[in-house]
């Protein structure tokens, strides 16, 4: 790969006044607006018209993961300071899921806020439920790179998820500058939301209603459930001069021989709901050319697509992976980044919001609308669209 063809991170800088920034949702979630680009042109119109957007005999992807209550607080008795736990990703050898169903105890990454008065011992959290009552003892057993490997304790006949649910708060990204309220724990959650293991919600998905989806289901398009477990590396910013230089975070991904069988099937359009869908589906491409050539069919380097042989067929590479996961499960991890130039193997639509100024998924919606990004950025800004993950949504139509 030739890296001095890469675009700058500074190509993909806006500004973004504060007062653009949806702090709240709005009170009815599919009365957003919906900005939609298709060839060249822009059209304003509302997130409750979706389905009619939508040919029929389409297929809309979309992440059924589910925020789990990640941020928690703990007191350090010895210099009465509260300091916040941040629970970020799995250890390595564990999946998501795996370590939310544990039980009695659990290791997980997390990013310390005031880590500084944390020097040893262990800090205690008292746990308390409609259903149970419980100590959670933490202790910090490793520091690596600005995240702590830290153990968990309880007792009692408990999941980590069920542990997390009563004693954390809902993990609103750090731009979303207030309290967390009651009424977050389930407008921070799409309606279709099923496996715990995301510290971020799939925010292309919090626009949608039980109503919107049964209009979809009349128009003969098929909603088809994925799981990629969201990280907070989601928030990162590109702060390397030079995009060679920048770390893509790895998100975990459970896939199954269903979802491959509906990316195989003839149909008009395969529409991805969010950026997540969209690093899944085209992660799945990957993974089946890396199958066919022999390498780790688990994980995706963030280059890969850009250095693996570019002319297996969808169908050739599907095929593989089909038969590499059989009946069973593949947990697998992608570090995928998606960069204008990128051309999609398996994406056509995009449902998503508006992104943070010099973001990889800014990136990513350059990659499927071009320099357009701009004048869409634009026109959203001058007629008032709310941005980031409580604000309003798109739908774009990849080459146009």
């Amino acid at each position: 790969m030739n890296f001095s063809e890469l675009p700058s991170p500074h190509s993909y800088d806006y500004h973004l006044p504060e007062n653009r920034i949806a702090f709240k949702p709005l009170e009815k979630r599919d009365d957003s607006r919906l900005l939609v680009y298709s060839q060249g042109q822009i059209d304003h119109r509302r997130f409750y018209e979706l389905p009619a957007l939508l040919p029929a005999n389409s297929r809309l992807f979309f992440n059924e993961t589910k925020v789990v209550m990640a941020r928690l607080h703990a007191l350090v008795p010895e210099k009465n300071r509260l300091i916040e736990i941040f629970c970020l990703e799995a250890p390595k050898g564990k999946s998501v899921e795996q370590v939310m169903q544990s039980k009695n105890s659990a290791t997980f990454y997390c990013l310390v806020g005031g880590a500084r008065h944390w020097k040893s011992g262990t800090l205690n959290i008292q746990v308390e439920h409609n259903d149970f009552q419980a100590t959670l003892e933490l202790e910090m057993l490793q520091r690596e790179e600005g995240k702590f490997l830290i153990g968990f304790a309880w007792q009692g006949d408990f999941t980590f998820a069920e542990i997390l649910d009563a004693a954390g708060k809902v993990p609103l990204p750090p731009y979303i500058r207030r309290d967390v309220e009651e009424s977050d724990s389930s407008r921070y959650q799409t309606v279709y939301a099923k496996q715990k293991g995301s510290v971020a919600a799939p925010t292309a998905g919090l626009h949608f209603t039980q109503e919107v989806m049964q209009k979809i289901s009349e128009r003969d398009i098929h909603m088809c459930p994925l799981v990629l477990h969201v990280g907070g590396g989601t928030f990162l910013p590109l702060k390397a001069e030079a995009l060679e230089n920048h770390i893509m975070h790895a998100e975990e991904m459970v896939v199954t021989q269903e979802t491959i069988e509906a990316i195989q099937d003839e149909v008009d359009k395969r529409v991805a709901v969010g950026t997540t869908s969209v690093r899944y589906l085209e992660t799945l491409y990957w993974l089946g050319v890396k199958c066919i050539q022999g390498g780790d069919c688990s994980f995706l380097d963030q280059w890969a697509p850009y250095t693996l042989p570019q002319n297996i067929s969808l169908q050739d590479s599907m095929r593989a992976l089909y038969n590499f996961i059989g009946e069973g499960k593949l947990y697998a991890k992608t570090s995928m980044m998606i960069i204008p130039g990128y051309r999609f193997r398996v994406v056509d639509g995009l449902v998503t919001n508006f992104h943070q100024p010099k973001s990889t998924l800014l990136m990513l919606v350059a990659a499927v609308v071009g320099a357009d990004w701009k004048r869409i950025y634009q026109e959203a800004l001058d007629n008032g669209y709310r941005f980031l993950s409580y604000g309003d949504s798109n739908l774009y139509w990849v080459n146009g």
